[in-house]
């Protein structure tokens, strides 16, 4: 059985310093760099500063691999701003001539907004602790700000037109190439009407989803799930609250405001099958929950969250399964995690960031009837000397770190400084702050030495565990996955699985108190830890769940 090589590269969020934003920036060591400050990225969920050197430093790895196709599955700019997008163009182009890889996009919700677009701001140094505000809009500005349309995100088609040779465009070297709607690939054969839900609002969009054969046998299905929903009683497309953003929105949101989107895909699904070609599916976002949270811990311990909004509903597997599909890769979440529906008939790879942790990339091997996926960690692109000697002029402390280094670091600071101040209950938060790991044992009913000896535990590292940075910990092997052992030391994984292994309980409930709030937290932790022994490898494909009389004609590229 042929296999066909793809890499996968999701949320690069690419952000080139070196761009021209109006002037914006800091002088370091002769070059002039637009930079967000260290205050911005000790605590953020990403990084923003190192995005061009890492997307450099794994391309450069899938060229070395001999690896020809590349697929960005969205978000591939940091937010659409005009600048960004055509850096990003002409790294990809540079790739192009100098390894020989092709690339294939689909937007994600920060590549793009609607028909019209958005304003952008940001803040970029511009002195040691001092920052300046960086604007597309000038109503907005605050004086002495910088007003550039360079930071401005585009709409649809316009914010497409720079990407338009990554696939989102027929070449002339593709094998076959279409879009829902058929052959021609116009933006304005690739228009349908999205109606808001209370049917009184519509708006003209454009779908950006394509199918391509690059290579005989190989078929890239790049589905556009973002969606637009219009938003009721606001008619005027030209602004931003037109729409419900599509951040939270994804599969959930296609399935009521692209239903096209699934008949066509039911096509493509029987006509691969039928033709023996080998169909590898890719959106932005996830279309099962990679977090496996059949119990609805999320909700339950911290409310209507960014996760819950966007985890997908048991009826998107559903529609998908019925399309004939039975596997698909997304991103979004910045997760490292592969999820199948109990059944088996739909398998969805959760795809890391680029530039979140774990930082990382896969390379996929598929077939007619496998899947293998080999996951390329980024942990150890180094840190640019002048984007260091910035942070360090602000006040960092200690060496440059590695990449990987860098976002583990940053992903603690932002469990703690954040996660743990916005979502947690107060009661709870003041409860764990200055405790040790043994606490929870003792607040379980459980006594510390005795479950030390049961799990052969030092009873020192219980005692001298900081309990909010085994929280923080827990926060690192959700998102990470296989790639969580790489940051937690052997002797604090082993403490997780142990108070998992005890005193998590999916049935507590949070609102009795921080005993059962802190039992459902170990809950998810268990079944974030069945998640880190689950190595990369081959996943045998279940039979399609949709069967046809027959495969309709498979039209011929013009």
């Amino acid at each position: 059985m042929a296999l066909h090589t793809v890499a996968v590269l999701a949320d690069v969020h690419f952000h080139d310093p070196a761009g021209d934003f109006g002037g914006a920036g800091i002088l370091a060591d002769g070059v002039r760099l637009a930079l967000r400050s260290w205050a911005d990225t000790r605590i953020a969920a990403r990084a923003f500063n190192e995005t061009a050197g890492v997307l450099r430093a794994a391309l450069e790895k899938i060229a070395a691999a001999g690896v020809r196709h590349v697929v960005l599955a969205g978000d591939y700019s940091d937010d659409g701003q005009a600048a960004n997008i055509w850096r990003l163009v002409n790294v990809l182009e540079g790739f192009e001539q100098r390894h020989g890889l092709q690339f294939y996009a689909i937007p994600g919700n920060h590549d793009l907004y609607g028909p019209h677009g958005k304003h952008v701001t940001t803040r970029f140094v511009s002195a040691p602790g001092q920052t300046m505000m960086v604007t597309s809009d000038a109503e907005q500005a605050e004086v002495g700000a910088i007003v550039t349309p360079a930071m401005r995100c585009g709409g649809q088609p316009a914010a497409l037109l720079p990407m338009a040779r990554f696939g989102l465009f027929r070449q002339p070297e593709y094998l076959h190439w279409e879009s829902p709607f058929g052959l021609d690939d116009r933006p304005e054969a690739r228009i349908y009407e999205a109606v808001s839900a209370d049917g009184s609002a519509t708006q003209r969009l454009m779908d950006a989803s394509y199918l391509v054969e690059p290579e005989p046998g190989l078929w890239l299905l790049m589905i556009d799930a973002n969606v637009f929903e219009p938003r009721a009683g606001r008619p005027d497309a030209t602004r931003k609250k037109a729409f419900i953003g599509p951040s939270d929105a994804g599969w959930n949101a296609v399935l009521r405001v692209k239903p096209f989107l699934l008949d066509w895909i039911a096509d493509v699904t029987a006509r691969a099958q039928a033709l023996g070609k080998t169909l590898v599916a890719v959106s932005h976002y996830p279309v099962l929950d990679p977090f496996q949270d059949v119990a609805g811990s999320e909700r339950a311990l911290f409310g209507e969250t960014a996760i819950v909004r966007r985890t997908p509903g048991p009826q998107v597997a559903q529609a998908l399964i019925a399309a004939g599909l039975r596997w698909h890769m997304g991103g979004h979440m910045h997760v490292n995690a592969t999820t199948s529906t109990a059944d088996g008939r739909l398998t969805d790879l959760s795809l890391p960031s680029l530039v979140a942790f774990p930082a990382a990339f896969k390379i996929i091997r598929a077939g007619t009837d496998v899947v293998s996926a080999e996951t390329i960690s980024l942990q150890d692109v180094p840190t640019d000397p002048c984007i260091a000697a910035v942070y360090t002029a602000e006040g960092r402390q200690g060496e440059a770190l590695p990449l990987g280094a860098l976002l583990a670091a940053q992903r603690r600071a932002h469990v703690l400084e954040r996660r743990l101040v916005h979502d947690w209950p107060p009661v709870v938060r003041a409860l764990v702050m200055d405790r040790d790991a043994g606490f929870l044992v003792e607040l379980a009913g459980g006594e510390v030495a005795a479950f030390a000896g049961r799990h052969g535990l030092d009873l020192g590292l219980i005692v001298a565990c900081p309990l909010a940075d085994l929280i923080a910990d827990a926060y690192l092997i959700k998102v990470a996955g296989p790639l969580a052992g790489r940051w937690i030391v052997a002797d604090r994984l082993a403490l997780c699985r142990a108070l998992a292994a005890d005193y998590g309980d999916a049935s507590a409930d949070p609102a009795q108190g921080p005993r059962g709030f802190l039992q459902r937290f170990l809950s998810v932790l268990k079944v974030s830890l069945d998640r880190v022994d689950v190595e990369d490898g081959p996943i045998l494909l279940a039979a399609a769940g949709l069967s046809r009389a027959g495969p309709p004609e498979y039209p011929a590229a013009d």
